[in-house]
């Protein structure tokens, strides 16, 4: 015969997606799986990624904060086109100081999740979709807008004149 133990009575619960979860209760009674689960998801913290994966040629923050930045570009070059009928090189040329303050401002805000948050880091899909955004968009409409503004900055640099403004 076996001596009994000391240690409460551990309790397994089915698999949970890709998992197996494990509750011991303070008393020795079981936790229903699905409360496990739920406690287990509050107190995961996310995993961090180096420099070198956030950075490098298949990271995330190259192509999300480019694309944020030209979203900011787009917007902004189109806007003073229609209003002051200044083409985007010469845009470009006359405020360089402007390009790179948003420039600075949108990487750093980019890397600011990661800072104050624990449940999720400063890549986007660790957050999830919120709403009409999601992280798919974002990097489709951040695509959008690099074709876009590398396009109206080719045409009216090869014509002379505002592309925007008729």
């Amino acid at each position: 015969a076996r001596a009994p133990s000391l240690r409460a009575p551990a309790h397994v619960a089915p698999r949970v997606g890709s998992r197996r979860v494990r509750a011991r209760a303070a008393a020795g009674e079981p936790i229903p799986a699905s409360e496990a689960v739920k406690m287990a998801d509050l107190s995961r913290v996310a995993k961090r990624k180096g420099f070198a994966e956030t950075m490098g040629f298949a990271g995330w923050a190259p192509e999300v904060v480019n694309g944020r930045v030209a979203q900011i570009a787009f917007v902004a070059g189109v806007g003073a086109e229609a209003v002051t009928g200044e083409t985007l090189p010469n845009q470009f040329h006359d405020h360089v100081f402007s390009l790179a303050f948003v420039s600075a401002t949108v990487f750093l805000a980019s890397f600011a999740p990661g800072a104050m948050g624990k449940k999720y880091t400063s890549e986007p899909s660790s957050k999830g979709a919120f709403g009409p955004f999601s992280p798919n968009k974002e990097l489709v409409h951040g695509r959008l807008a690099m074709v876009g503004l590398a396009a109206a900055f080719y045409l009216e640099a090869t014509t002379g004149h505002a592309f925007w403004v008729r």
